[in-house]
C-alpha cells in the first residue's frame, strides 16, 4: 500500500513539474529576443564595451574594461539610465563619479532607437534628442548594440580623430 501512494505521488509531482516547465516566452535565450532591435532585446543592463570606428569596427578608439566603461539601463517603461563609471572621462566641468544622464527611450520599426534627456543631465543637456540606426550583433550568448554614433562619452572624445565615424559599443550577456 506504501508503495502505491509513494509510486502516485511521485507521479502526480512529476506531471506537475513537468507542466510548469513550459517554454513559454520568457524563456527565450538573448540571441534570439535580439534577431532584431526591439524593446524585447535592449530592456535589461548593457555595459559600454568601446569607441570604434564605424568604416572598421576592428579599429578601437577606446576600449572599456569591466570597471572603466559606464552601464546603460533601458527599462518596460521607456526610460534609460546612463550612469558612468568614476574612472571613465568625467564631463567638463563636473564634479566627477557616478555621473548619470536619464531620459526616455522607443524603438521604432525595428531599425531606429531614439533619446530624448528629459532631467538635465550631467553631460547632455535637458531636452536633447538622438535618433540613430544601432546594429545589433549576436556573438554566442552575448549581444553588442553599436549605436553608430558616439552619444554618451562624446564629451570625452573630443579632440580624438574623426568623431563621425564613431560608435559606442554596448554589450550584454545572460
Amino acid at each position: 500500500m506504501k508503495t502505491k501512494i509513494l509510486t502516485l505521488l511521485a507521479a502526480s509531482c512529476l506531471a506537475f513539474l513537468s507542466a510548469c516547465s513550459d517554454d513559454s516566452e520568457g524563456s527565450k535565450s538573448l540571441a534570439d529576443k535580439c534577431g532584431k532591435l526591439s524593446d524585447e532585446c535592449l530592456i535589461g543592463t548593457w555595459k559600454l564595451k568601446a569607441i570604434v570606428q564605424k568604416s572598421n569596427p576592428d579599429v578601437v578608439i577606446a576600449d572599456y574594461n569591466a570597471d572603466q566603461g559606464g552601464t546603460m539601463e533601458f527599462t518596460k517603461d521607456g526610460l534609460y539610465h546612463y550612469v558612468r563609471s568614476t574612472k571613465a572621462n568625467a564631463c567638463p566641468g563636473s564634479l566627477g563619479g557616478g555621473i548619470d544622464d536619464k531620459g526616455t527611450w522607443k524603438v521604432t520599426d525595428n531599425t531606429s532607437l531614439e533619446f530624448y534627456e528629459n532631467k538635465q543631465g550631467d553631460c547632455i543637456p535637458f531636452g536633447t534628442h538622438f535618433n540613430t540606426t544601432p546594429t545589433i550583433e549576436v556573438v554566442g550568448e552575448s549581444v553588442n548594440l553599436y549605436l553608430n554614433k558616439v552619444i554618451f562619452q562624446e564629451d570625452g572624445m573630443d579632440g580624438m580623430y574623426a568623431i563621425d565615424d564613431q560608435t559606442e559599443v554596448f554589450t550584454r550577456s545572460e
